[in-house]
């Protein structure tokens, strides 16, 4: 499906909690000796008439992809040698190196956490308003990534919420794909009797819970953008809210049916026990496709979208991979324009959907994914909800919060303490 078909969002990008979700809590193995002290050393520097970038990656199922990228943007670009440094717990990296000005010369990140809008405002990004990597993007999503109504980070990928399940699994155990509410309660119902798990959670990660949440939510709120500007007058709360107790109090049930010790699971853990057959189920977006492939290639997992439990089930894209350049010292600019050109061009962002499998940001990308013909359909039929971003910083502490009640089961004080967190944030 041509992304063009789904361009009538607003603001369809940053809502409650996704934003990527899975770029920033992931570790990588692939080079995971390199030290910031080390890249910094070795990248951004000039030698034999070469310039050097390092792009600071946060994407774990993407470094194959960039390897990609990078090897074929430097055929195009000969005097151009960009290295990928991927780190464990690359937010801490670049909060460290941000404090050091020595953000890399190209990074990735996500427009509404508190660290980033924190390094623009500090002058530690580029500004790149107008630049020729900004003009393939969608205006929708480009206009979502402001910040103050300037352009520091550009989009490139998107990223869905579903439920993962392996076909042959389901087709052996001789279940069906739920299309409602109920009849998922019904299909869980019968995987425990059958003694089967039904959902593989990783909760150790708290952006993994919020997804979770998010994509329950998004099925019955109508409105992130009105929900938020409510809160932001003061006409609306998570406490007050309905929708914000019933979703929440759903999650609660799919934790409640998820292995036991799923406070415990990493996210790469829970890749690992659902493509071996640990569970029937695994909620999760876009990004987990890479990773779920790779584990095992003669698989045939696939995403059905939540269930509807109302009668305007709007599916929900945001934003899974972006990138931003740091205003550090390097000399290196030009050829730091002409890499983030590059990976926002229609050539680059094509591959990268066709090997990440995600819808993209970028205009005229054809985003082509068999395994969620379900997902795309939805899409397509029944639009995408529009959204605004919660305020800098409320994602973070929002998932400290729901990892709590993952432990205490009460989603009233949950809901009371995001009330709180809500009022600090945007207190004046």
């Amino acid at each position: 499906m041509k992304m063009k078909k789904i361009t009538a969002i607003a603001l369809a990008l940053l809502s409650a909690g996704m934003l990527t979700a899975c770029g920033s809590s992931q570790e990588s193995t692939q080079k995971e000796e390199t030290s910031s002290k080390e890249s910094t050393e070795t990248a951004s520097s000039k030698k034999d008439d070469v310039t050097h970038i390092e792009f600071f990656q946060m994407k774990k199922e993407a470094v194959d992809t960039v390897d990609y990228l990078i090897a074929e943007f430097e055929k195009q670009h000969p005097d151009i040698d960009v290295e990928q440094v991927t780190v464990p717990d690359g937010e801490s990296v670049l909060m460290t190196r941000a404090a050091a000005d020595d953000l890399p010369d190209v990074f990735t990140h996500y427009p509404i956490y508190a660290d980033f809008t924190n390094f623009v405002k500090e002058g530690k990004v580029l500004d790149i308003t107008g630049k020729p990597c900004t003009e393939t993007i969608n205006p929708d999503y480009l206009k979502s990534a402001e910040i103050d109504g300037k352009n520091y980070i550009a989009p490139i990928s998107l990223a869905y919420l579903g439920i993962y399940y392996e076909e042959n699994r389901f087709k052996e155990k001789g279940y069906e794909v739920p299309e409602t509410w109920d009849d998922l309660v019904a299909l869980v119902d019968k995987m425990q009797e059958n003694g089967d798990t039904p959902f593989i959670l990783s909760n150790k990660e708290g952006w993994t819970i919020s997804d979770l949440w998010t994509g329950i939510m998004t099925k019955e709120i109508g409105t992130y953008q009105g929900f938020y500007e409510d809160m932001l007058a003061g006409k609306d709360s998570y406490s007050q809210n309905p929708v914000a107790k019933d979703s929440l109090e759903k999650a609660k049930w799919v934790i409640d049916n998820a292995q036991t010790d799923s406070i415990s699971v990493s996210y790469d853990q829970a890749i690992t026990d659902f493509v071996n057959g640990k569970g029937m189920m695994m909620p999760s977006g876009s990004f987990a496709l890479p990773s779920l492939k790779t584990s095992n290639p003669d698989a045939s997992f696939k995403v059905f979208p939540w269930p509807a439990y109302n009668d305007d089930p709007k599916e929900m894209l945001n934003v899974d991979w972006a990138i931003a350049a740091g205003n550090n010292k390097n000399d290196n600019k030009e050829a730091v324009d002409t890499f983030m050109q590059y990976l926002t061009s229609t050539e680059a962002a094509q591959i990268f959907a066709d090997r990440d499998h995600t819808p993209s940001a970028i205009k005229g990308v054809v985003a082509d994914i068999p395994e969620a013909p379900m997902m795309m359909e939805s899409i397509e039929k029944n639009g995408v909800l529009d959204a605004m971003a919660p305020p800098a910083g409320f994602e973070q502490e929002k998932r400290a919060e729901l990892q709590e009640m993952v432990m205490d089961g009460d989603i009233t004080k949950c809901l009371n303490k995001l009330d709180e967190i809500w009022k600090e944030l945007t207190a004046e």
